[in-house]
C-alpha cells in the first residue's frame, strides 16, 4: 500500500492529456471522470469512469507511447494511483499482482469490445435506454453533450430521444 498514492482531481482537471506519456494507473474512489479524444477540434467521449473503475490511458501506459486520449474529472474526484514502475515492480515480486494486472487488461478489453459492439448493433434510442439504466447517476451529474458524444449522436438527437422516452 505505500506504493499507492491518493490524488484529488477538481472538476475539469486532467488525469492524463493526449500526447503525454501515461505513467500512472488509478482506481476511481469517488467522482466521475471521462475519457475522450479530440479529432479535428471535436471531442468524442469514449468512457465514463465511475467509482470502482480503473483510469488509465492503457496503450500509453503499457507501451510507453504518447496517449491518444484525455482523462478528465467531470466532477470533483478522488483517485488512488500507482506509477507504472511501481506496479511493474509489484508484478516481479508476486504472481498475485501479475493476476491483478491481467484482470485489469481483461476487463479493459471486454469493456472496449462491448462498447464497439453496442455502437455498431444498437439504435441511438437503445443505446440511450441502456446508458440511462446503467449510469443513472451520471445523467444527473454530466453535461448532456458529453452523453450525446458517448452515445454517438448529436445533442439535438439526444434531446429528441429523451423527449420520446
Amino acid at each position: 500500500m505505500p506504493l499507492f498514492k491518493r490524488m484529488s482531481l477538481k472538476r475539469n482537471k486532467f488525469f492524463i492529456r493526449e500526447y503525454q506519456l501515461s505513467s500512472r494507473i488509478a482506481f476511481v474512489g469517488s467522482g466521475i471522470l471521462r475519457s475522450f479524444y479530440s479529432i479535428q477540434d471535436k471531442e468524442t467521449t469514449t468512457f465514463f469512469l465511475v467509482p470502482g473503475s480503473i483510469a488509465v490511458a492503457l496503450r500509453s501506459f503499457v507501451k510507453k507511447l504518447p496517449a491518444f486520449e484525455n482523462i478528465q474529472a467531470v466532477v470533483d474526484s478522488e483517485l488512488l494511483y500507482i506509477t507504472r514502475d511501481d506496479l511493474y515492480s509489484l508484478y516481479k515480486e508476486s504472481w498475485k499482482w501479475q493476476q491483478v494486472g491481467r484482470r485489469i487488461i481483461e476487463e479493459s478489453y471486454i469493456e472496449m469490445e462491448m462498447r464497439s459492439i453496442t455502437l455498431q448493433s444498437q439504435s441511438a434510442s437503445e443505446r440511450y435506454k441502456n446508458f440511462s439504466e446503467e449510469y443513472k447517476n451520471i445523467l444527473k451529474s454530466v453535461p448532456l453533450h458529453y452523453v450525446a458524444s458517448y452515445l454517438g449522436v448529436s445533442p439535438e438527437t439526444l434531446s429528441r430521444i429523451r423527449k420520446k422516452g
